[in-house]
């Protein structure tokens, strides 16, 4: 599979804040209550959102820096096919256990901005 693409639209006033190590992320079609709390990421086709499959040791690109997917939730890939939806946790700072989260090895968490690129890197197995 290739790279699946994304462009961040849209920040809600309350989806970001530094301490938090979670980054929560929906397409374009969450409501105007989601969108208050969430990161609106744009995939860049449709039909590849639609077939994207994350495993761990996969990696998400955020801006040109790697981040290595140590562990993706039993959700996620319904989820980020469907809704675009995904929660980010940098770290192990966060909860252990959300079925709907790709926990990433990396501790530092990025400036999240509008025009920020996404790509969901899936390594062949």
């Amino acid at each position: 599979m290739a790279d699946v693409k994304a462009v961040i639209t849209a920040i809600g006033e309350q989806a970001l804040s530094a301490k938090d190590p979670m980054v929560i992320l929906f397409d374009e079609s969450a409501s105007p209550e989601l969108r208050a709390v969430a990161v609106i990421q744009k995939f860049a086709a449709t039909t590849a959102q639609r077939e994207l499959t994350l495993a761990d040791g996969d990696l998400l690109i955020i801006d040109g820096t790697t981040y290595p997917i140590e562990h993706v939730g039993s959700l996620v890939n319904e989820n980020i096919r469907t809704i675009g939806h995904v929660t980010l946790i940098f770290g192990d700072e966060g909860p252990q256990d959300l079925q709907n989260a790709l926990y990433l090895t990396a501790t530092i968490k990025p400036d999240f901005k509008i025009g920020t690129e996404l790509v969901y890197h899936h390594l062949e197995q």
